[in-house]
């Protein structure tokens, strides 16, 4: 605790001396948290007047939301998109509380109370069986530290007092439980010491952002979710390159996660961690670059992305991949990377109105390559797609959304791990290179422990998925929205093993989502082919809201019910599940 007393006094000195900088008013650099609502407020009224939706890649700078802001005709807004956009303009606005000469700095202060009781305390144990996730979860205590050094730069840190992901005592093992420390199920074993999630410094111009640190990212116009990068990593360990303008965006990213190495135990199907005297090794990275354009009066928004996961057991980067102009594909690398590349498209018909959807291809045969087939051994073809409907209207002084949605996911979507009895594995397949990140997290229990996602869609390949949502909105004051949400998902998981299907390789070519048996190894349940006999159906309905009661104090609060039928693909196992969150926030 001294060390971590002592990291804090010298940030705070750092921040207080770099007084030497140029005028903060001018800076424009902040980057806004995926949590805030400043962009979905900015995509409902170009939905209204019209508009395609602006840049689906965010963590959005102040500088490009402003930019967004710009198309916004004011002469036409009245009623609730008047208050909306005087919403948006305040927090576009916010100046620092401390401006010297050549520096600005805020601070603010959170202390989150949260309440969860929910009904099945057996099968419905740990964050990840929580509907309201870990995401959306407040820590106890919260300080975030922000800088806006000359016109150029920005940085921002938070820091928080809360619970670790993953509790001795396993979360939801109770009945009722809070967010407060060390109060059961948590110990006092429990305590994070992760911190901080969101820590960054920023730079740019007229038209650029870099970024460098730890931050959530999100690409994509999904409600469910987003095919080529998700919003529910907890953070990626990432450089960001972003230049935009009024017709165009590019952005450059590269993240680093654990080699898999470090968790799975060698090969040899153990999901494991280590100790912190044990030595790291390995690289592995997903890197992406993706061009957004806008076409036909702004009707129309078209997004391409080009994405690989990249890693060396040795710890070796090869310098050329890092060419952001080059068709990653085309390095031909296979042993060392895999390959994504997806098509998003969204049109706006009428006012109030948005059409969207997504697609990317991981594995295809190009012309003269074999398909796989009864005769024919080779990769599987896998693509995943996503569409929907968005639409938005102002209901007296509320804003009024509703949005409906499907998505379809390949069995094999996202995975390349090697069977161990592949004869044509080399060395480096035997690891994965998942479409996969993994967050390394210290606890006092267990050591490190590592906690894996898919970057891509949360929910995977091998899913058929159904969303359904609604709500009105007055933004800065209060919300009530209602989803619902049904799926369902075959035998396939994060851990499937991955091999080449058809003819004599043993593995159908014809494997088709929802899969009803998993013919396949899997490196975290050695029984999968002999239990997993069928499709796990999932309806989730709920409701969720937030008032604020003063410009200080906000309530907030969600009720879901959960009904899994063939629960962990095993026939006839149903469970279900009652889960409440009640809480409040005291914001300085």
């Amino acid at each position: 605790m001294k060390i971590r007393r002592f990291l804090f006094s010298v940030l705070i000195t750092v921040l207080v001396s770099s007084v030497v900088f140029a005028a903060p008013y001018a800076n424009k650099q902040k980057i806004f948290s995926l949590d805030s609502d400043v962009y979905e407020a900015i995509a409902s009224l170009y939905v209204i007047q019209g508009l395609s939706l602006p840049s689906t890649t965010g963590p959005y700078s102040e500088a490009e939301l402003l930019m967004m802001l710009e198309k916004v005709d004011t002469g036409r807004l009245n009623g609730a998109t008047k208050a909306t956009y005087d919403y948006i303009a305040s927090q576009l606005d916010v100046q620092p509380k401390m401006q010297t000469k050549g520096m600005g700095l805020s601070w603010n202060f959170d202390a989150n109370l949260e309440t969860y009781t929910h009904t099945n305390t057996t099968e419905f144990t740990g964050r990840e069986n929580w509907n309201r996730g870990y995401i959306s979860q407040k820590p106890l205590l919260s300080v975030g530290l922000e800088t806006w050094p000359s016109e150029s730069f920005y940085g921002y840190s938070e820091l928080s007092i809360g619970n670790t992901y993953t509790l001795e005592n396993a979360f939801g093992s109770i009945p009722f439980s809070t967010n407060l420390i060390i109060l059961s199920p948590a110990t006092l074993m429990d305590l994070d010491f992760n911190i901080p999630y969101r820590a960054f410094v920023a730079m740019g111009g007229d038209g650029w952002t870099f970024q460098l640190g730890r931050d959530r990212m999100s690409w994509g116009a999904g409600e469910s979710g987003n095919l080529m990068m998700g919003d529910n990593l907890k953070y990626h360990n990432m450089a960001r390159y972003t230049a935009f303008g009024e017709k165009y965006k590019y952005t450059f990213v590269t993240s680093f996660f654990p080699h898999p190495s470090s968790y799975l135990g060698g090969g040899d199907g153990a999901v494991v961690g280590d100790g912190q005297e044990d030595i790291l090794s390995g690289l592995n990275m997903f890197m992406a670059h993706r061009l957004e354009w806008r076409m036909f009066s702004d009707k129309v928004g078209l997004a391409l992305t080009e994405s690989i996961m990249y890693q060396s057991e040795e710890n070796l980067l090869d310098l050329r991949v890092l060419n952001p102009a080059m068709i990653f594909h085309d390095n031909y690398i296979r042993s060392n990377s895999n390959s994504l590349l997806g098509l998003e498209l969204d049109y706006t018909p009428v006012k109030g109105v948005n059409l969207y959807g997504q697609a990317v291809v991981d594995e295809f045969s190009l012309p003269g390559e074999p398909v796989p087939s009864a005769t024919e051994v080779n990769y599987p073809v896998t693509f995943g797609y996503l569409a929907g409907v968005k639409a938005v209207a102002p209901i007296g002084n509320l804003m009024g959304h509703a949005s409906l949605e499907f998505a379809y996911t390949d069995p094999f979507l996202y995975l390349r791990y090697q069977t161990k009895n592949d004869a044509s594995a080399t060395s480096g397949d035997a690891y994965s290179l998942n479409f996969v990140g993994t967050i390394r997290e210290f606890t006092n229990k267990d050591g490190t422990r590592y906690n894996a996602e898919f970057i891509g869609y949360e929910y995977g390949g091998d899913a058929l998925v159904f969303n359904l949502n609604g709500g009105v909105k007055k933004y800065g004051k209060w919300n009530v929205e209602a989803n619902g949400f049904f799926m369902l998902h075959g035998t396939f998981d994060i851990y499937t093993m991955w091999s080449r299907v058809g003819g004599s390789s043993g593995v159908p070519y014809d494997i088709s989502t929802p899969t009803t048996d998993h013919p396949t190894g899997n490196y975290n349940d050695p029984t999968a082919q002999a239990t997993r006999d069928s499709v796990s159906q999932t309806l989730v309905v709920g409701v969720s809201g937030s008032y604020e009661i003063t410009p200080c104090l906000k309530a907030f609060g969600q009720v879901d019910y959960i009904h899994i039928g063939n629960y962990g693909n095993v026939s006839g196992t149903v469970v279900s599940d009652v889960q409440l969150t009640l809480g409040v926030t005291y914001h300085i």
